[in-house]
């Protein structure tokens, strides 16, 4: 029985995912279990359960006399996330890609090549994500450095709770990690650096919006200045 409970939880909060990221539930609306449940015929077992998986991965906020509600972006948080993770994925581009080994490269095109796949199937958010971090780790694991890719892991988890609120499935991240692939079959090093951050900044502008504006001074502004791009 409780597997069977896990596995409607699992449906549960697929479903209400996807109605998120669709933007049918907007930041703000109220999800009431019991109307949940009643809608799905379910009881309210697995809906709790769904929504604590929901409030996990940031995509709803328990509010004093409101109860469950649809949670925002924190646009900061993005941004601070997307700065680190040029500064420290460059960095690893760097020093990988001079020790990469013929199956590194494999694996690295082996998940590319899965991605377009995956991002055309019935659960594109976590199968991107899983690519995702295959393809990448795929590289930086190369750049000998622990410490460094425990801290890419981290701000790559903080990147992921970020990306559940969009639909990936017009992801740009196709065309930025062949571009990456190619600088590494190259043993470019510089060109994979650019390349990932390319590929950084384009995933952070579709979370935030192209208009968004980057201040100078601030950390983004700041990394992205480091590596030659103007604001």
């Amino acid at each position: 029985m409780p597997s069977i409970q896990r596995r409607a939880a699992d449906l549960v909060f697929e479903h209400l995912q996807e109605r998120i990221v669709a933007g049918e539930l907007a930041p703000g609306d109220r999800l009431d279990p019991t109307e949940i449940a009643a809608s799905l015929g379910l009881s309210r077992t697995p809906v709790r359960e769904a929504i604590l998986q929901l409030d996990s991965a940031g995509l709803v906020r328990r509010l004093p006399y409101r109860g469950v509600v649809v949670a925002e972006v924190d646009l900061g948080l993005a941004e601070e996330v997307a700065a680190l993770r040029i500064h420290l994925e460059t960095l690893a581009a760097r020093l990988a890609v001079p020790r990469l080994r013929e199956e590194d490269l494999a694996a690295m095109r082996e998940a590319h090549e899965q991605l377009a796949t995956a991002l055309a199937g019935a659960h594109a958010q976590r199968d991107f994500n899983e690519l995702n971090r295959r393809f990448h780790m795929a590289l930086y694991r190369r750049a000998g450095s622990a410490v460094l890719l425990r801290e890419i892991e981290g701000l790559t988890g903080q990147a992921e709770r970020i990306r559940i609120h969009f639909d990936l499935r017009h992801s740009p991240a196709g065309h930025h990690h062949a571009a990456i692939l190619e600088a590494c079959e190259r043993r470019d090093p510089e060109a994979a650096a650019a390349a990932t951050r390319d590929h950084i900044l384009a995933a952070h502008r579709m979370v935030t919006g192209e208009d968004r504006r980057i201040d100078a001074g601030s950390t983004l502004a700041v990394v992205l200045a480091t590596s030659g791009v103007s604001l």
